[in-house]
């Protein structure tokens, strides 16, 4: 019984670490005494299909299970017709041999499996997920206390595995909304209640490596250079967390920032977050920063015009260098390639971004928002 419950401390730890289900299927299989096992699931929904942890059996097994061959092994689908949370011994494999020698063959006895006890721990319309257990040819069956074992983990695996998929969706969800805001044109900076810098985009690093006016310091918020520009933004910002959301008179703010070094002041426009991107809904406190400076060469990563308008690295290096000012004669120089080559990436770029001459490609990029589609 002690290790029955010790067991289930790890099942509870894969429920948010998923590299952890590996160690799962290995105590699950040290536990009931058996030589290979797995947890496979088929997630509809998701459309995440594989064994997300597995003992004992080959690279290539659970590869090819990643890739559909469960549509065609035998006791998984066997196991589809079994209730939830029911263990039982599947199939005992000389049994099955002359009615799926195929099966027999290439499956079980090149991976030594005798023996299969299995348990559903959902079966619907969302996913399937399903555990399986293998003895070796020369071993004992599952005896029916074997499978109790089992069944009394059903309700361990059935909450871990409902967290395991909720942790998934979320850092899905991050991923999408990272990749958005990396494709954001404008500097993008978000703070947290307590002024910590949560997100800062790459147009944003960007520019704060050109201008010295903003950083951010090793306690992680923000700084200005001038101590009295420094004053100001930090009672802004006070402002912004602690204001009824209800007042529109500190819905936006304005404010610049200057450095010794150079001609222009970087601009910020400062807003209350909250209600901000629906699909990760921020703190109430947390403030957006859009940065502009004039004077900056416009940084945005070319990864983001490659994806977005389908850009040859060649393509979007000048479309780049055609924003900051630079013409035809000049980028031609700068990239060692004559005009007329040139000419004819900038054919391609008019096409891809669906505009007709360089303001437009300009006017497109400078426009604040990449449509992320």
């Amino acid at each position: 019984m002690d290790a029955l419950l010790n067991f289930v401390g790890e099942i509870y730890e894969a429920s948010y670490n998923p590299g952890h289900w590996d160690t799962v299927a290995t105590g699950l299989c040290e536990l009931l005494n058996a030589r290979s096992g797995a947890i496979i699931m088929d997630d509809h929904e998701c459309r995440i299909r594989g064994m997300i942890g597995a003992h004992g059996l080959p690279r290539a097994v659970r590869t090819a299970y990643r890739f559909g061959i469960s549509k065609y092994d035998h006791t998984f689908q066997l196991q589809r017709q079994e209730p939830l949370g029911k263990a039982r011994q599947i199939i005992q494999a000389r049994e099955i041999q002359a009615d799926h020698p195929f099966y027999y063959r290439f499956i079980l006895k090149p991976n030594d499996i005798g023996f299969l006890a299995g348990m559903n721990v959902y079966n619907d319309d969302e996913w399937h997920v399903g555990i399986g257990l293998h003895r070796s040819f020369q071993a004992e069956p599952f005896s029916a206390e074997d499978c109790l074992t089992l069944q009394r983990l059903y309700p361990h695996f059935k909450r871990a595995l409902r967290i395991h998929k909720e942790f998934h969706r979320l850092r899905t969800r991050q991923q999408t909304l990272e990749s958005a805001l990396g494709r954001f044109m404008t500097g993008l900076i978000i703070l947290g209640p307590d002024g910590t810098v949560n997100y800062c985009n790459p147009v944003a690093e960007a520019m704060l490596s050109q201008h010295q006016a903003l950083t951010i310091n090793r306690h992680n918020h923000l700084q200005a250079h001038y101590p009295q520009e420094n004053q100001q933004l930090q009672e802004l910002l006070t402002r912004l967390m602690t204001a009824d959301r209800q007042d529109v008179t500190t819905h936006n703010q304005a404010m610049g920032l200057n450095h010794p070094d150079r001609e222009h002041s970087i601009n910020l426009m400062l807003a209350p977050l909250e209600g901000f991107l629906t699909d990760a809904p921020q703190p109430a406190g947390s403030v957006a920063l859009y940065l502009c400076a004039p004077d900056s060469t416009f940084n945005l990563p070319a990864e983001a015009l490659r994806s977005l308008y389908d850009m040859t690295p060649a393509e979007a290096s000048v479309a780049l260098a055609l924003v900051n000012g630079q013409s035809p004669n000049q980028i031609s120089e700068q990239h060692g390639v004559s005009v007329d080559t040139v000419r004819s990436q900038l054919k391609s770029i008019y096409f891809k971004m669906g505009v007709k001459k360089q303001q437009d490609v300009i006017r497109t990029l400078l426009s604040g928002v990449m449509q992320v589609g």
